[in-house]
């Protein structure tokens, strides 16, 4: 009304991806608590290490498979951004940009998650730790924002929501995509020492 113009992007899209990738910290760790520490409980990651299947093709394969449910999620939740194009004109850069930055988090997250679910046989325990740290790497942002020097620089590199928020904006920067390859990378390469370790545990 008024003649005023709503800008959807910034009032409507932007604050959905960034409720929406809080709502990952939580979702998450739920997804990823089972992938390695039911079959640790039920002594079946012990025979699935007697196949031929390595190590690498394991982790791999419970990762694709968290990865894959989470896209399907995120395909179901693009219902919602679509409704938003039949009563505005958002702009599609910031909303592809948007659903990127959503899908390289939930990677990056079940990387970290699946490691954490290798150390342990509890699934509670191997939730809770994944939230802890998804919520340390969350908030890197507001406390570098608070220390100085080093450490500041240290913790804002590291933070999710500093990242992201690049994404939500519609700016496309590399080096917000190699920080969450990076970590995804880094998961993965714990998650398979972890599997590795239980072959090899006497």
């Amino acid at each position: 009304t008024g003649g005023e113009s709503v800008d959807v992007n910034q009032q409507v899209i932007r604050p959905y991806f960034y409720s929406v990738s809080v709502m990952l910290l939580f979702l998450l760790p739920l997804v990823s608590m089972r992938l390695l520490a039911e079959e640790k409980r039920q002594g079946t990651l012990e025979i699935l290490l007697t196949t031929p299947a390595s190590e690498i093709a394991v982790v791999l394969g419970k990762f694709l498979a968290a990865l894959g449910l989470f896209a399907v999620l995120l395909v179901g939740s693009a219902g919602h951004v679509a409704v938003l194009f039949g009563a505005g004109r958002p702009e599609w850069g910031p909303v592809a940009t948007g659903f990127l930055g959503l899908f390289l988090t939930g990677a990056a997250y079940l990387a970290l998650g699946l490691f954490l679910s290798g150390l342990t046989q509890n699934q509670v325990v191997a939730a809770t730790l994944s939230f802890a740290l998804f919520l340390a790497l969350w908030l890197a942002h507001w406390l570098g924002s608070i220390a100085s020097g080093a450490l500041s620089t240290l913790l804002t590199t590291l933070s999710f929501a500093g990242h992201f928020d690049n994404f939500g904006r519609g700016v496309l920067d590399s080096a917000d995509l190699v920080f969450y390859l990076s970590l995804t990378a880094l998961g993965l390469f714990a998650s398979i020492q972890a599997v590795q370790a239980t072959r090899w545990k006497p």
